[in-house]
């Protein structure tokens, strides 16, 4: 079998993290030498798939690495599902598939046998081992598999081959959350915490996982359950005290606050409601497919089926096909209301649906004409496309800087819950303070998401920005923030009042650099109206500032100028009415186009 380069760099990175190591930076380990070298110098080389160590040597040296071609790879044992027996074929004719079974596993065991004399390691009695055949033992159709008893945090389970278990708490929700970013998380938290051979062992389903640890000092093994079916799922999973922190790629509806209100407080306080990073919702079409942008409308039509050949937005006369996440995905209600519900569409009945972002990613990536939705780390290898939210408005790709400020017309926040019946020494408390935290932040970089710690850009702007914008920001650089406000008010939503600490933080590290706020509203009103509105909320936020020891230079208001949004819909005019940082002064760390 052959696959690509990157895929392989791929399934090696899950095999080491999965193994107990930190968390790869998939850019990183890429492009860098030294880095690849220091996390592989931490392996035991002798314990990977032959098909990993046959690209060892072009890791390990300085050649430029061409993540396109094609490799040889080992066929893949599939995991079945727990509980489950292994589905076999049958044949018509009964004596000859009998036989044709025995034929076939002869040959294999010649083939292990062979391999473990070519190899001198454990490879091929893994993967006898994986397939549920121990030595000596014939294979019963019955798949020996760790089963995990589900349970209220702080009681025991069965981890599998004898090992109680005891759990800390339980975190299901969002898949885009709880795929990759919730077990890294995990993982550099109770490493922080002291904890030793930590795992994460898979479960019944795809989406359910254990991470397992132990602790000097506990006799049983520590568990954190995750389940990852959707976000709506996790604050089901609250409601029926079946979780202990929800996950959600969408901010909780009202009717959903409501429900869990009497149980938990207010979950859209904050103190319950908790931003773990930024996320932009990339819209994804075959790497050969040679659009390269469209509006919100033009979406829209598509996810619709009312444009069904891509030749009618100027690509291949090319059938389109439609891929979309599960009902119950956060990524799917992201999207619903951002593109088909502003446009007052509803999705084509002949969309494929995916539980699984990397499934749909990898689907799309693989079929000319498709087009699907995904969180941004799980673009891999499609190609995603710059996104206007109107007609006529310059299209933005989804970067770095344009998610954290959210000027990427398809930009959302990723959320977690805590209730606050939680105690403050709780695991599940403590372990929401370090995702929020810098060092928690640096994971959700690294596992591809976009951090909410701050970096100073040095932004290139279009000249069709307006001319007092393009003077005033003159020779300054960009803080990756706005601050916005609750709908209708002059209050700081959740993830501003957190990004003032972060802004703090930012001005004790660069000493020397001198802040400027300018404000922003939407259109609705006169300009002068507009201007007095925007000016204030810059002065609010610079009187936050300066009652935390930050001076900020001087606050400007241009009102409706510059929008980053379309003023047609509440939601566009949300993003509009939003309070820029800038600074002079010191050293930009990044220098980037904008818009």
């Amino acid at each position: 079998m052959n696959t690509t380069f990157f895929d392989l760099l791929w399934q090696l990175k899950q095999e080491l993290e999965l193994k107990g190591a930190d968390a790869i930076d998939m850019p990183t380990f890429i492009e860098d030498l030294e880095y690849r070298r220091r996390v592989l110098k931490e392996v035991d080389l002798k314990t990977l798939n032959p098909a990993f160590r046959q690209i060892l040597p072009e890791l390990l040296e300085g050649s430029k690495l061409d993540i396109t071609r094609q490799v040889r790879t080992l066929p893949q044992v599939k995991k079945p599902r727990a509980g489950g027996p292994v589905h076999t074929v049958e044949s018509s004719r009964k004596g000859p598939g009998i036989m044709t079974g025995v034929f076939i596993v002869l040959f294999l065991l010649v083939g292990v046998a062979a391999l473990v004399e070519l190899t001198g390691d454990k490879v091929a009695s893994d993967l006898v081992n994986t397939a549920g055949i121990k030595g000596g033992q014939a294979s019963t159709g019955d798949m020996p598999v760790p089963t995990v008893v589900a349970g209220a945090a702080g009681t025991l389970a069965a981890a599998g081959k004898g090992e109680q278990t005891e759990t800390l708490f339980r975190l299901h929700g969002s898949n885009t959350i709880g795929e990759t970013l919730a077990p890294e998380l995990l993982k550099a938290f109770w490493q922080q915490q002291g904890a030793q051979d930590i795992r994460v062992a898979q479960g019944a389903v795809d989406v359910e996982r254990d991470v397992l640890f132990a602790v000097p000092g506990k006799s049983v093994l520590q568990r954190v359950e995750l389940k990852a079916h959707g976000s709506s799922t996790g604050f089901q999973g609250l409601l029926s005290r079946e979780a202990d922190l929800a996950m959600a790629s969408r901010r909780i509806k009202d009717k959903e606050k409501t429900r869990l209100s009497p149980l938990y407080g207010d979950l859209g306080s904050v103190r319950t409601e908790h931003i773990v990073g930024m996320d932009g919702l990339a819209i994804i079409v075959h790497p050969r497919n040679p659009v390269s942008s469209l509006n919100t409308a033009q979406l829209a039509k598509l996810f619709a089926g009312e444009i069904d050949n891509w030749s009618q937005v100027g690509g291949p006369d090319e059938p389109v096909r439609i891929y979309s996440r599960d009902e119950n995905s956060g990524t799917w209600d992201s999207f619903k209301s951002m593109v088909l519900k502003k446009h007052g569409v509803k999705l084509a009945t002949t969309a494929r649906r995916f539980e699984s972002s990397m499934e749909l990613s990898d689907r799309v990536s693989q079929e000319p004409g498709a087009i699907g939705f995904i969180g941004l780390p799980y673009v891999l290898r499609a190609k995603a496309l710059a996104v206007a939210d109107e007609a006529g408005a310059l299209p933005v790709f989804p970067t770095t800087f344009t998610v954290s400020t959210e000027d990427y017309p398809l930009t959302r926040r990723l959320y977690m819950y805590e209730p606050m019946t939680l105690s403050l020494s709780s695991p599940a408390h403590q372990f929401i303070s370090f995702v929020t935290s810098e060092e928690g932040q640096d994971i959700v970089r690294k596992s591809g998401f976009i951090s909410q710690n701050i970096q100073r850009i040095q932004p290139v702007l279009s000249d069709a920005l307006p001319r007092e914008y393009l003077d005033l920001t003159q020779g300054g650089g960009r803080l990756s923030l706005n601050f916005r406000f609750n709908s209708g008010t002059f209050e700081l939503d959740n993830k501003a009042q957190r990004d003032l600490e972060r802004v703090i933080r930012f001005f004790e590290k660069n000493p020397g650099q001198r802040a400027f706020l300018i404000g922003f509203s939407d259109s609705t009103g006169s300009a002068e109206h507009n201007r007095r509105l925007s000016l204030q909320r810059a002065e609010l936020v610079r009187d936050q500032l300066l009652a935390r020891g930050i001076n900020v230079a001087d606050v400007h208001g241009l009102g409706a100028l510059a929008p980053v949004a379309s003023n047609a819909t509440e939601s566009g005019r949300e993003r509009n009415r939003r309070v820029e940082v800038w600074v002079r002064g010191g050293t930009p760390e990044t220098t980037q186009s904008e818009g």
